[in-house]
């Protein structure tokens, strides 16, 4: 049942992404190839995530190793999820700068939520005590998730001129979103 709470969140996060934005090194990106990268690194992190948590399906199976395991495989694909969005730099638009700041702020945001997923499975004591850190783990997701809806949303109102928004609707990596 959580595992099928945490895929949900796992889903929300690539389905919120079709509209995001931005990366993080000092040049400007293109932005038919920022697109690109941003929504192929957004599928990459999904499909990595719910990799990560295959494991967390069956409880009969669950041990704490594969419960250890998830979570470090979830804070490999985060963290390599905002190493990507960073290495896009800013996209080459007016407002290019300020994307690159929102996709900051997110990066920043989700390192603390890996700190919590972090620490919820390093206080895994037993079975019994994986109930708990699931219960963190999806808290610390939940709040990720609410970081990446803020950078999509700071986003959209940096682009009044929609150019990122179309330059995303004509990336072929983003026809993997589905959303």
């Amino acid at each position: 049942m959580k595992r099928v709470a945490l895929l949900a969140i796992v889903l929300a996060l690539a389905a919120v992404g079709c509209g995001a934005d931005d990366g993080g090194s000092g040049s400007a990106t293109p932005t038919d190839e920022w697109a690109e990268g941003y929504c192929a690194a957004i599928v990459d992190w999904a499909d990595e995530l719910r990799l990560a948590t295959d494991e967390l399906r069956d409880f009969r199976s669950l041990s704490q190793q594969s419960f250890a395991q998830a979570g470090d495989d979830i804070r490999a694909a985060t963290d390599s999820f905002t190493g990507e969005l960073r290495a896009l730099g800013a996209p080459d638009t007016e407002f290019g700068e300020a994307a690159r700041q929102a996709v900051e702020t997110f990066a920043t945001a989700a390192k603390a939520d890996l700190a919590d997923i972090e620490r919820a499975v390093a206080n895994v004591s037993g079975l019994a005590g994986i109930s708990k850190a699931v219960s963190s783990i999806t808290a610390a997701l939940t709040s990720m998730n609410r970081s990446f809806t803020t950078m999509v949303n700071s986003l959209r109102k940096l682009d009044p001129e929609e150019e990122l928004q179309s330059a995303l609707e004509d990336a072929e990596s983003c026809d993997d979103l589905g959303g």
